[in-house]
C-alpha cells in the first residue's frame, strides 16, 4: 500500500477491502475508459517485447520469414494490430456487474475506443443510454498522447468524431488547439488526458516528458483531469497526481480495460447522471478515485493475465473466437485476420508461446510466477 499512501497525499483516492468506509455517502460509481471489438489496438511493440522471450522471438522470426516469403518485404508491425474480444454490450455489462455486485452503486458507464463511437451508437440502438465516447489519438511532435472525451452531444457526436479523427489524420499545433477548444464549449462535454506518462513511440522517456509539460503548458485550460490508469504501474499513477496537484486539475479514474479483467478503478459520485458528474469534474473540481482489489496485483502478472485473454479462445464469438480471428494484416486488397494465413494458429513454436501463456495465467500459476518475474506487487503493504 505504500505507493496508494504516495497517491493519497496529493489526491483523494482509495483502496478497496473489507473496510466499506469509503463508499458512504456516494450512490453511484463511474466507470471510465474501456474498449470493445471496435478498437484497433497497435501491435508495432510486438518485435521489441517479444525479443526478450527465446520461443516467442522464434516464433516472430517465423512469421517474418513466411510473409516475407510471399510478399517479398518484412511485416509492417506498425500495420499490424488486433481487436479486443468482447462486443460492445458484454462489455458494457462487465463494468456494471463489478459496480453493482463489489460495491452495491447505481453504474454509469464509459466506452471509449479508439477514434470510433461505433459501440456507443450500438448500445444506444439497444435501449442502453450510454454517453457519446471516444479515446482520441493525438500525434505530437515525436510522441503521441491520447484523450478520453467523455458525454459528446448525441446530435453532434458523429460529425465532432469525423472532426478529430481530421486532426489525428493531419496533426498540427493550431488544429489541435482549435478542437480543444471546440470540445472545452460543450458545457457536458468531459476532456481527460489519459496514461499521461505512456510513452507509445518511444521517442525517450525524456524527450515524452518534455513534450508532456509542453502539451500541459498550451493546453491547461482545455485539459479537464489526468487519469491514474487502472493497467500502468501504480510509480506513474503517482507521479501523474503529482503533476495534476501541480498544475491545479482534478485526477480521475480510468480502467483501461480491454478483456476480461473489470477496469481496475472508478469514480465514486454523487451523481445520478452522466453530465451531472461531468458537472462535479469540470466546475466543483471533485473527483473520489477509487482502486479495486485488482490493482493489488504485481503488475506484471496482470499483464501475463492480460495478455492469455487476449490470445484465448471465445466459442461464443463465432467469426472472430481465435485469437488469430482478432489479428489483423496487410494483404492484397486490404486488412485481413492472421487466421487467413495461418488457419491453424501458426508454427509450433507460436502455438506453445500462446499455450505457455495460459498455463502461466492460470491460478495455480500464480505463486510460481511471482517468483520467477521477481516482482512484488507495488501496491502490497
Amino acid at each position: 500500500m505504500r505507493m496508494l499512501r504516495r497517491i493519497r497525499q496529493v489526491s483523494a483516492i482509495e483502496l478497496l477491502s473489507h473496510d466499506r468506509r469509503p463508499l458512504r455517502g456516494f450512490t453511484t460509481a463511474v466507470s471510465l475508459h474501456s474498449h470493445t471489438l471496435h478498437s484497433k489496438e497497435g501491435l508495432d511493440f510486438v518485435p521489441r517485447v517479444l525479443s526478450k522471450v527465446a520461443v516467442a522471438n522464434a516464433a516472430v522470426g517465423l512469421l517474418e520469414e513466411r510473409h516475407r516469403r510471399r510478399t517479398g518485404r518484412g511485416v509492417p508491425f506498425d500495420r499490424v494490430y488486433w481487436r479486443p474480444p468482447l462486443h460492445p454490450k458484454a462489455a458494457f455489462e462487465l463494468e456494471c456487474r463489478q459496480i453493482r455486485k463489489e460495491l452495491g452503486l447505481d453504474p454509469l458507464v464509459s466506452i471509449t475506443d479508439h477514434d470510433n463511437i461505433e459501440a456507443c451508437s450500438e448500445l444506444r440502438t439497444l435501449g442502453i443510454g450510454v454517453p457519446y465516447s471516444v479515446e482520441w489519438t493525438v500525434p505530437y511532435a515525436s510522441t503521441v498522447f491520447h484523450i478520453g472525451v467523455h458525454n459528446l452531444p448525441p446530435n453532434d457526436a458523429l460529425e465532432v468524431c469525423r472532426a478529430m479523427q481530421r486532426v489525428t489524420a493531419e496533426p498540427d499545433n493550431g488544429s489541435l488547439t482549435d478542437m480543444l477548444r471546440q470540445l472545452d464549449s460543450m458545457p457536458d462535454v468531459l476532456i481527460v488526458l489519459n496514461h499521461p506518462l505512456s510513452n507509445e513511440f518511444r521517442t525517450g522517456l525524456g524527450t515524452h516528458a518534455r513534450l508532456l509539460r509542453h502539451l500541459l503548458r498550451e493546453h491547461r485550460r482545455t485539459i479537464h483531469a489526468l487519469e491514474l490508469n487502472g493497467l500502468q504501474p501504480a510509480r506513474n499513477n503517482v507521479r501523474v497526481a503529482e503533476i495534476a496537484t501541480e498544475i491545479g486539475v482534478p485526477v480521475i479514474s480510468g480502467g483501461d480495460r480491454h478483456c476480461l479483467e473489470p477496469n481496475a478503478n472508478v469514480n465514486l459520485t454523487h451523481a445520478a447522471t452522466f453530465a451531472e458528474f461531468v458537472d462535479e469534474i469540470r466546475r466543483e473540481g471533485f473527483s473520489r478515485v477509487l482502486f479495486m482489489p485488482q490493482y493489488r496485483e504485481a503488475i506484471s502478472c496482470r499483464y501475463v493475465e492480460f495478455l492469455s485473454q487476449a490470445l484465448a479462445t471465445y466459442r461464443e464469438f463465432p467469426g472472430r473466437e481465435h485469437w488469430f480471428d482478432r489479428v489483423f494484416i496487410p494483404g492484397a486488397t486490404g486488412d485481413v485476420p492472421l487466421s487467413s494465413v495461418w488457419p491453424h494458429g501458426g508454427p509450433w513454436p507460436i502455438r506453445a508461446f500462446v499455450s505457455t501463456i495460459g498455463v502461466l495465467a492460470s491460478r495455480q500459476m500464480r505463486p510460481t510466477l511471482r517468483m520467477a518475474l521477481r516482482v512484488q506487487s507495488e501496491v502490497e503493504a
